[in-house]
């Protein structure tokens, strides 16, 4: 099986790898290796997780030098193997030796936010059609497809797909009206995040403390007036809900990097918010950041021993999510909108252009004071979104199987 399009340095991003891999393996029957083509600028991490699951991988990197990614495409071009460089032809051997290829889930790598690698995305699925193997698009986010000039080649990579699944209907939305009444349509179809395959059980607490786990973003806010103090608005409004869900009592908060080992790291930005929480908290309050060095395992285990998780990024709300542990969340994108929407919890979701003090603390409040409600209707979608999220790699043995 060939994964191609795997992001990495993210904890996130590693949980959905590991969540998809763990599905597929309980999916299929007898032994399976995995050939996985990833933008890690770090892979260790990713090799450390799959060897201690006991999953078969080799790994690939997808960032080819500039020549040797030119030699890749006039070799796609004039199929001829001799203009090949080394990584070139491990790719295509890669392919030739597949069963099956799937686009790894995460993104939304098809769509606007982040069309400046968006061609490169579709080259590793033309690949998959060029080779005459089967594809599997899984359980990503996708759109919008606002630029037009795109859209051509998005219709076009879609296509390219014997199956295309997305994880919430957001996503869902965009690609229907990217193809809209053309004859020439794809079949969506909604499962859910990867990740939600995978249980963490909580790691050992002090119970006397009540425990906050806090993932935030340093978010740009590109495009509009007074970014600054929006930025401010932010890490104001966000240690204000920290303090009423700590409410007066003995209470500890974690705030949890996902970027880690990159120029991308966000534990800088999480300590400069830790002193704003601390500030705004009671003398009582222990306020820490987690060490990013720790393993995602390690960190979903954090979170799922939360009492409450305030979730400024995508994945930490699928862990609060799949623990079922009370969270409210602050989606930047539609993904994690459309992944709280799936499990009926609308009610927690404050979209990062609607944040201020106020209305984050209100939903905070709602949150605490109906944590037990909260926490049913989580805990009850967690196991029901699993079984939905299994339902992809299953999806993806049977395409597999009916190509053998």
């Amino acid at each position: 099986m060939l994964v191609v399009n795997q992001h990495g340095d993210n904890r996130g991003d590693e949980a959905a790898l590991h969540g998809m891999l763990s599905g597929i393996t309980r999916a299929n029957d007898g032994p399976l290796r995995f050939t996985v083509i990833h933008q890690f600028a770090d892979d260790r991490s990713a090799r450390k997780l799959a060897a201690s699951s006991g999953f078969d991988v080799e790994w690939m990197s997808l960032k080819l030098s500039p020549i040797e990614g030119l030699r890749l495409v006039l070799h796609l071009l004039t199929r001829i193997s001799a203009v090949l460089g080394r990584a070139g032809a491990a790719t295509i051997a890669a392919y030739r030796s597949a069963d099956v290829v799937v686009s790894a889930p995460g993104g939304p790598y098809f769509g606007d936010n982040y069309i400046g690698h968006e061609p490169v995305h579709w080259l590793y699925v033309w690949m998959a059609r060029i080779h005459r193997k089967p594809a599997v698009l899984y359980a990503t986010s996708a759109g919008p497809f606002d630029r037009t000039w795109a859209n051509p080649f998005r219709r076009f990579t879609y296509r390219c797909f014997d199956a295309v699944i997305v994880r919430e209907e957001i996503s869902a939305a965009h690609i229907r009206a990217l193809f809209g009444t053309r004859r020439r349509n794809v079949d969506v179809r909604v499962t859910v995040d990867a990740a939600m395959q995978v249980s963490v059980p909580p790691v050992l607490r002090d119970p006397a403390l009540r425990r906050v786990v806090v993932s935030a973003i340093d978010w740009k806010y590109d495009g509009t007036a007074s970014p600054e103090a929006r930025r401010a608005n932010y890490d104001a409004a966000v240690s204000a809900a920290v303090k009423e869900l700590c409410a007066g009592v003995a209470c500890e908060v974690v705030l949890v990097p996902q970027l880690h080992g990159t120029a991308h790291r966000d534990a800088p930005y999480l300590e400069r918010l830790a002193s704003s929480i601390r500030d705004a908290v009671d003398n009582d309050v222990m306020v820490s950041v987690y060490d990013e060095s720790q393993e995602m395992l390690a960190q979903r285990a954090l979170f799922a021993s939360a009492d409450f998780v305030v979730a400024g990024r995508y994945h930490p709300a699928v862990f609060a999510l799949s623990a079922g542990v009370p969270q409210i969340c602050i989606p930047y994108e539609h993904k994690a909108t459309g992944v709280l929407q799936l499990a009926g919890l609308s009610d927690v979701v404050v979209p990062i252009d609607m944040v201020t003090t106020q209305r984050l603390v209100d939903v905070a409040r709602t949150v605490r004071e109906h944590a037990d409600d909260v926490r049913e209707r989580s805990r009850a979608a967690a196991t029901r979104l699993a079984e939905l999220s299994a339902q992809t790699s299953r999806a993806v043995i049977d395409i597999m199987d009916g190509a053998l």
